[in-house]
């Protein structure tokens, strides 16, 4: 399974404690029609205080759309989303 990075934020909690949060998109080759290659894509955060994980949490089987994934994890970046929260947010997208 590839990794990609594509975003890291700084990301202030309520008791003013300093966090790091990093968005990376998975990308694992998968099987396809003909004997084409075709990729599923997933999602990882994880939170960081002082190079210390905090939390993670991933996805690694989203959807086969690279640009939808990507779209999510933009709009989770935008919104400090973070590990703990992925789950019921990536239920949510796949519901829509």
């Amino acid at each position: 399974m590839e990794r990609i990075l594509t975003f890291c934020k700084k990301m202030i909690d309520e008791s003013g404690q300093e966090h790091l949060l990093y968005y990376w998109l998975l990308r694992k080759e998968i099987a396809g029609k003909q004997q084409q290659q075709e990729a599923i894509y997933g999602i990882e955060i994880a939170k960081y205080r002082e190079e210390e994980l905090i939390e993670q949490e991933k996805i690694t089987s989203l959807s086969t759309s690279e640009s939808r994934v990507m779209e999510l994890i933009q709009k989770m970046a935008r919104g400090n989303v973070t590990p703990m929260t992925l789950l019921p947010l990536a239920d949510d997208f796949l519901s829509a």
